[in-house]
This record gives C-alpha cells, structure tokens and sequence, in this order.
C-alpha cells in the first residue's frame, strides 16, 4: 500500500508540473486510445451478419420476415429492404428452411404434379400443366445475366376435329431489364426458340418478347434474311478494318525504327472481294477396256421334206412350200460385247471470301528527305506491304514537317503534373515525419518528468525528523575527520547538499535551535 500511494503521489506531481496544452494533448490521447479501445472490443462482440437472400420481391421478404420473427431470428434489412441479413452461422440452415416453406415470387412448377388431387378433371389437368409450364419457362429465362424478372403467357387452343381449323398456338414473354443493359438480336432469338422448343406445335414467329417499357424486341428477329445480311455485312467490315490497322501498324513500327518515335504515320485502305466463287471442271482421258464377252454357236444337220404342206391341202390350192428333194443345213453364229471406260477427272474448287483486290498505302515522314532516300522508302514499303503493281496498287510516301505545338503542350502539361503529384508525395511524407516527431518529443516530455520516479520507488526514502537526523549525523561523522582543513571542507560540502536537498528539514532545525538559544 506504501509502494502505490508514492506512486500515486509521483504521478499527481507530474500532472501539476504539466502546463495547460500538455494537460489537454494527454486528456485527449488517452480519451482517443480507451475510445480505440472500446470500438473494437464491441465489433469484436457483435456477430457478422451474411445476406440471406438478395433482390427480393417486396411480398417475398415480407414473408422472409414473417417467418422469421415466428421463429425468433435476429436479422437485419438493407438495400431498400431487398436484402435481409442474418447472422453467418444460421445462413445456410435458414436457407433450407425458407426453401421447403416459402413460394418465391409465387412461381409455380412441375413441382406441383408431386401431390396427386382426388376428383380432377382433365380440364383441371390442362390447366394445371399449362402454369407449371409457364413457371418452369418463367424462371428458365430469369437465369440470364440481363434479366431481371420476366412473366411467360402461353395460349394453347382447344383441338378441333378439322385440321383446317385447327389454331396455332402463341406464347408472349415479358421482360424487365436489369439497369444499362440490353438483349442483343441473338439473344433475343434465342428466347423465342427456347420458349418455341418448350411447347408443342409453337412456331418462333408466334412468340412475341416484349420489356416493361412496351417496345417489342421480337419484331423482325424470327426473319432470318433480315439478321443474316447485316450480320455478314459487320463482319466484313470488321474483317477489312482489323485487316487495314495491322497494315498499317507494321508499316509503321517499322519507320518508326528508321526515323524514330512519332517521325511517321501510315494509312492503309485495303479493297476486299467477299464473293465465293465455286468452280467444277470435267476432264476425259483415253479409254479403257474393262471387260470382253464373246459367243459363238454352230450347227451342221441334214433336213428331208415331205413335198407336201399341209396348209396347202386345207385351202384346197396349189402348194407352195415343198422343197420336194432332200438338202443339208449348216448354222453358224458368233456374238462379241466389249465394255469400255473413259477416264474422266472432276475438280471442284471454292474461292474462300475475302481476297484482297487493291492496296493503297499513304506514308508521312516527318522532315525532309533526298531523293535517293525517298526511293529507298518507298521500295522498302512496297516489299513491306506486299504491292502488286499489275493489281492496281499504290504507294505514297511524302515528307513533310510535323506540326508538334500540341505534343509539346501535352508533354508540359504531363511534367507540370508529374512535378505537382511528387510534391504532394513530399508534402505528405514530411507530415508523417512530423507526426512522428511530435509523438516522439510528447513521449520524451512525459519520460524526463517521470525520471525522479522510479529511484524512489526502489528506494523509498524517509520522511520526516528521521530525515533530518541522518542527515546531520552524516555531519557529525563526516566532522571526525583528523584534519582541520579537510573537516571543514568537507562539512561545507555535507551542509551544501542538505539545503539543496532537504531545504525544509534544515529550516525546521534552525528555528528549533534559535528556539533553544
């Protein structure tokens, strides 16, 4: 207890040495630190909370909430109340909960046919697929990046029993856009074939795809002549820019090595035939002989004749077929097929679009250049850029001086800058160094007034005429000395020390010693 008062004693003394502007930096480092203090202490207490579900329906975190307060969940609304955040640690299980309990946007799907429903007509049947179908569609589409909720209407005509009368069904899909965005003419197509594909009989033009601002963004995108073209044309005409820069750029980064940064500058115009062009040619060789067939028959026989014709006999005339003697007969027949095939060579060729017809290249120099240099260039170019003459191309190379006011200006503007960020660099480190040597004086300050402290508390000293009492006995001790010179040196030294010391003690002696007197 000793040992704690003195030190509360030491520090009340340093605090009434301290001036009025020392008290207050003190006071308000301290206030400063205990606040840090206390910060941290109640954000390291208070548990991390985790997005439960994001961008809901206002009715859907309605019912979020609900459930959540039946169930005694601490939770917290943000993003307009679109967001609900509730503690990390009961995230996911909560997301299971909500999922088997809570109908999110009121979308119903083929989940529905799971429960079997007594006394159900076929009508109820087709209804019910019929919203299943538009759900299970509805939330499809809303997985797009661009998409933020959308809404599937199909209208499915009753069967009629003439197929001249029968309707075609027709399906319509709205859309709302997530901000700054938009559906290109594929993805709109793709939409339409998706939703087509998902319902029977539905054809890609009977879908219509419309967005909350009412403009219709299927309107001409089923026409497949109508995207083919301008889609062939961009990409032509992408491929002859890109063509055109890297031309130019070679050309370029190559003068550039012979006159230096910024010393040339080169355009190109490229002419581009992007029709294919297919060719078929024929050729026929000699003929070859793939396969002979021969046939020969022959007969030798003897024929006699009855000189009589039986025909003749029933008409009752003359006859006219007797031979009327006998003869021989001699046949003979020989048959040759010969099959020949005619070499014949077909050769088909495609001419891939996009051959180069003209290149016109146009050269600046910056300067001046000889005549003889000017040549060099302009042959150094041709082989460069691959110039066909007899094709029609050109080349120019002109020199001519470059007007530079702007860079120059933009380059002063960049040093000027350049110059104001490394001072404001300078200006800030040299307030760090001063900061840090406030700091440091402040600690210094508080440790000078503190160096009397520590002495006395390893060695407490002793208060009152006890004091006093070793003090003048250290005198007496010190006045033993044989020598006369050096005892009343040395007591002028022991006296000195005690007034400086212990001016009070030494007061209270003296008039205790007038008092006897």
């Amino acid at each position: 207890m000793e040992l704690w008062a003195q030190i509360t004693e030491q520090i009340k003394k340093i605090w009434g040495n301290l001036t009025t502007w020392q008290k207050g930096t003190l006071a308000g480092v301290t206030v400063a630190a205990l606040a840090g203090i206390f910060a941290l202490v109640v954000f390291a207490q208070q548990p991390k909370m985790e997005p439960l579900y994001n961008n809901l329906d206002p009715r859907d975190a309605g019912a979020i909430v609900a459930r959540l307060k039946e169930q005694k969940v601490d939770y917290k609304l943000a993003d307009e109340g679109k967001t609900v955040l509730v503690h990390s640690k009961d995230v996911y299980q909560l997301r299971l909960d909500m999922a088997g309990q809570i109908d999110f946007k009121g979308i119903v799907g083929f989940e529905s046919f799971n429960e079997t429903r007594f006394g159900e007509t076929d009508t109820d049947k087709r209804v019910r697929f019929l919203v299943a179908l538009q759900g299970e569609l509805t939330r499809t589409i809303a997985e797009m990046d661009e998409v933020e909720s959308v809404k599937v209407h199909i209208a499915l005509p009753q069967p009629s029993l003439f197929i001249r009368d029968q309707k075609e069904p027709t399906a319509s899909v709205l859309l709302r856009l997530k901000p700054y965005t938009s559906l290109k003419p594929e993805q709109i197509k793709s939409v339409m074939a998706f939703v087509s594909h998902s319902v029977e009989g539905l054809k890609p033009q009977n879908v219509t795809i419309m967005d909350v601002n009412g403009n219709l963004l299927s309107e001409g995108v089923s026409e497949e002549e109508s995207l083919t073209a301008p889609r062939i044309s961009a990409t032509q005409l992408a491929l002859k820019q890109e063509y055109e820069k890297d031309l130019a750029a070679s050309i370029q980064d190559m003068l550039e090595r012979m006159r230096g940064p910024g010393k040339a500058v080169v355009r190109a115009n490229v002419a581009m035939d992007f029709d294919q062009v297919e060719t078929r040619s024929e050729k026929y060789g000699d003929s070859v002989l793939i396969s002979e067939q021969l046939k020969e028959e022959s007969s030798i026989g003897t024929s006699t004749s009855s000189g009589e014709n039986p025909a003749d006999s029933n008409m009752g005339g003359p006859s006219y077929g007797s031979a009327g003697t006998n003869g021989n007969t001699e046949y003979q027949l020989t048959e040759r097929t010969r099959n020949y095939e005619v070499d014949k060579t077909v050769e088909t060729k495609v001419v891939a679009p996009g051959r180069i017809t003209r290149v016109s290249l146009s050269v600046l120099i910056d300067g001046e250049l000889l005549a003889e240099d000017q040549q060099k260039l302009n042959e150094a170019v041709s082989r460069a850029a691959g110039i066909d003459v007899t094709r029609g191309d050109q080349v120019a190379v002109v020199a001519i001086p470059f007007n530079s006011e702007e860079q120059e200006k933009l380059e002063q503007q960049m040093a000027a800058a350049e110059k104001a960020a490394r001072m404001r660099e300078y200006i800030r480190w040299g307030l760090y160094a001063l900061g840090v040597l406030a700091i440091a004086g402040l600690v210094f300050y508080v440790l000078k007034n503190m160096r009397n402290f520590w002495p006395m508390v390893r060695q407490p000293a002793l208060a009152g005429d006890a004091q006093a009492a070793a003090a003048i006995g250290e005198v007496d001790l010190n006045a033993a000395i044989s020598q006369e010179s050096a005892e009343k040196k040395s007591l002028r030294k022991q006296i000195d020390k005690l007034v400086q010391n212990n001016p009070e003690e030494v007061a209270k002696v003296l008039k205790t010693w007038m008092a006897e007197e």
